[in-house]
């Protein structure tokens, strides 16, 4: 397992590392695939933030805590980062013995997308183009994985959507969550 600190606005003091270091290699008693694991300390005004990201085998899990204490919130995180470790053991042992096609909910088939012609009112406006700035940008690594999958990764990320490739259709894909509390998926193509 490979350790990594990172810091932002700080210094990483000797006290921080010894206080993670062992704490962080206790994690692979939850989870012996454990290959990558991405510590962030950033310091604004008073607060301190701490940011774990882990990989084992494909799947990344991430935490955040902000308290006025470093140790405090890297306490906050790891206690988080192991009870989504816990939810995934338990979910994925469940998934195992209950596997019901993604596709089908209660006998019913996913509706097909609308196609929808393309009209003037569709189009943003030139000035309005220019109001929009991207403030940050983010790369992620697409795998192969089937929706149940990527469902199961939005979770323990604790998003609302989760870009993912299918490997059975071999296309982009999007898995997401709808108000209602189930899922959705969009399966984009070019038109």
């Amino acid at each position: 397992m490979r350790v990594e600190f990172q810091s932002r606005n700080c210094d990483i003091a000797p006290k921080f590392r010894q206080h993670a270091e062992p704490r962080i290699e206790a994690l692979e008693n939850f989870f012996d695939r454990i290959s990558d694991v991405r510590i962030t300390l950033s310091a604004q005004r008073a607060w301190r933030t701490v940011e774990i990201t882990l990989e084992a085998d494909g799947l990344l899990l991430r935490a955040e805590e902000r308290t006025n204490d470093e140790l405090a919130s890297f306490d906050k995180a790891l206690d988080r980062l192991e009870r989504q470790l816990r939810r995934y053991r338990e979910r994925a042992q469940d998934h195992v013995k209950n596997r019901t096609p993604f596709r089908k909910v209660a006998g019913e088939e996913l509706p097909e997308a609308q196609e929808q012609p393309e009209s003037a009112e569709t189009e943003l406006p030139p000035e309005a183009l220019e109001d929009i700035e991207i403030l940050r940008t983010k790369t992620h690594s697409l795998k192969p994985m089937t929706p149940e999958e990527a469902a199961l990764q939005m979770e323990l990320l604790g998003h609302d959507f989760f870009v993912f490739f299918d490997g059975q259709s071999e296309q982009v894909e999007v898995v997401y969550r709808r108000r209602d509390g189930g899922y959705g998926l969009i399966e984009p193509s070019l038109g």
